[in-house]
């Protein structure tokens, strides 16, 4: 497909994932610091012929609730649908201390005069466990003892369904699944709403929980990923600071030479010229930060310090990392096989990085499928800094700020 070039801005960013308690401890990682070790914990399938399987993954994340939408009903959602609703609430609800945001569900705006709120989410795992469930339960129990409750639970687009009804939005909602490029085409479909006006602001995410079932999926060697992250997005105003989209492309690389489709893909993301001074060696984490110096008159990134790449393909990413003159940083490796919301994290990981750099700083976010599936875009922050943790417009907060956890 052609490139999309409508830019999106940045809102709000909501983030459960493990050992990350924040965007800024987030972009420490993307900066190069230390990962903690996944311990190896073994999932079961009762009731079933199914071994019991070994995996190293982290614990379960909780969802840590807002306030604003913790409430009755929520005992039969489940966990990744609460996850997306925590990082989609978090993501879209203002700071305690701001003024009344259009995106907080129980702001005094009235959200009907903030425009139509799409969702759309990304998961190759929702609903798959509770699915097994019902499948094993109706192989094993008496007829009608199968709990009813299974039935939705067991959708695959129970996350975006979740948060729509949840935040009570009144926009379109999609799910996208498959490999890691199905997060950023949920960043893709939500430019195409707004561009459209079928939407005036999106909510975009991606998650993943681990079960038995899941594991199946998975790619050797890889940490099975579990947690989700969002990004609120709206359309983005030309003389607004604040961290941006833009960009977009999908496109089908030739399978037999897919490293040098990948680095094609990547050079044409990036100006001839552009870019600042060269950072780590390849294949390292950008350990370099923008300084001010870096950064050209006018508040604009001079052009992408690094590429943060989701694939399964660990040669893929060295042969892209061998010669570039900056760093590529590899989300799987860091922090695990995310499936379907792979590009999305790798876009929420770009956007954590952008807004703790100290002066305008642009960042690719790649996702690459074995069979040549390619999407990148471009994250940037842009203008002056609005605040201590970020670059964002006066109608955002700062990334990471959420309501207490309940």
């Amino acid at each position: 497909m052609p490139p999309v070039d409508d830019c999106l801005a940045v809102r709000g960013l909501g983030l459960r994932l493990p050992g990350v308690a924040d965007a800024a401890q987030l972009a420490r990682l993307v900066d190069g610091a230390a990962v903690a070790p996944a311990p190896v914990r073994r999932f079961t399938a009762p009731e079933t012929d199914l071994a019991p399987l070994d995996w190293r993954t982290h614990a379960p994340v909780p969802p840590r609730l807002p306030a604003a939408v913790a409430g009755r009903g929520l005992r039969a959602v489940p966990p990744e649908s609460l996850l997306a609703l925590a990082v989609a609430a978090e993501a879209g609800t203002a700071a305690s201390d701001d003024p009344p945001d259009p995106w907080q569900v129980t702001s005094l705006v009235d959200p009907v005069e903030a425009g139509p709120a799409a969702v759309l989410w990304a998961s190759s795992t929702a609903g798959l466990a509770e699915y097994a469930r019902v499948c094993v339960e109706a192989a094993t129990l008496d007829p009608g003892l199968t709990s009813p409750i299974l039935g939705p639970a067991s959708a695959f687009n129970g996350p975006a369904a979740t948060v729509s009804i949840r935040l009570g939005l009144d926009g379109p909602n999609e799910t996208t699944t498959g490999g890691s490029t199905a997060g950023l085409t949920a960043l893709v479909e939500a430019a195409r709403l707004l561009a459209d006006g079928e939407a005036a602001r999106a909510l975009v995410g991606g998650s993943a929980t681990v079960s038995r079932w899941s594991l199946a999926g998975l790619a050797d060697g890889f940490v099975a990923g579990e947690g989700a992250a969002c990004l609120a997005v709206s359309p983005c105003p030309d003389d607004e600071p604040g961290i941006r989209l833009g960009r977009f492309r999908r496109t089908t690389l030739d399978r037999s030479d897919l490293a040098a489709g990948c680095r094609a893909l990547v050079r044409a993301a990036r100006p001839a010229g552009s870019g600042r001074a060269a950072g780590p060696p390849a294949g390292a984490p950008p350990t370099r930060r923008a300084s001010e110096h870096d950064a050209p008159v006018g508040g604009a990134p001079a052009g992408p310090v690094g590429t943060i790449v989701s694939t399964v393909d660990t040669e893929l990413v060295e042969a892209l990392g061998q010669g570039a003159h900056r760093p590529v940083w590899h989300l799987e490796r860091a922090l695990g096989d995310f499936g379907a919301a792979g590009g999305l994290l790798a876009a929420a990981c770009a956007v954590a990085y952008c807004a703790s750099a100290p002066a305008p700083t642009s960042l690719l976010a790649v996702a690459i499928e074995p069979s040549g599936n390619a999407a990148i875009l471009e994250v940037s922050s842009w203008g002056a800094p609005t605040s201590s943790s970020g670059w964002w417009g006066e109608r955002s907060r700062p990334v990471g700020a959420s309501g207490p956890p309940t």
